[in-house]
């Protein structure tokens, strides 16, 4: 993902990408990434949990005002199953920014 993130940045279209393992984010960084510890193939969330998927959506979009440095990636603090999901505007709280990497 990041190679196309890359391409279409160069076109001058902002980026993000939303990632469940961590390992290929590192490896192949977008401009700006976002990771979710969920299961791979569901990473918005579960099937059918809109309230979910809407949180991890909007919160991913609402990441790219935050990285101002290539390769930065945020982890948000949503976890499978684990967490309630309410109505939320601006980035999850508890959402950690690494500032790092290069493209």
């Amino acid at each position: 993902m990041g190679l196309v993130a890359r391409a279409i940045e160069r076109a001058g279209i902002p980026t993000v990408t939303l990632s469940v393992v961590r390992s290929m984010t590192d490896a192949l960084p977008a401009p700006r990434n976002v990771f979710v510890r969920f299961r791979l193939g569901q990473v918005l969330g579960e099937p059918g949990h809109v309230a979910q998927q809407q949180a991890v959506l909007r919160d991913t979009l609402q990441a790219v005002d935050r990285m101002a440095q290539p390769g930065a990636v945020i982890e948000l603090p949503y976890r499978w199953k684990r967490d309630t999901y309410a109505a939320t505007v601006g980035v999850a709280r508890g959402a950690r920014l690494d500032q790092g990497g290069s493209e």
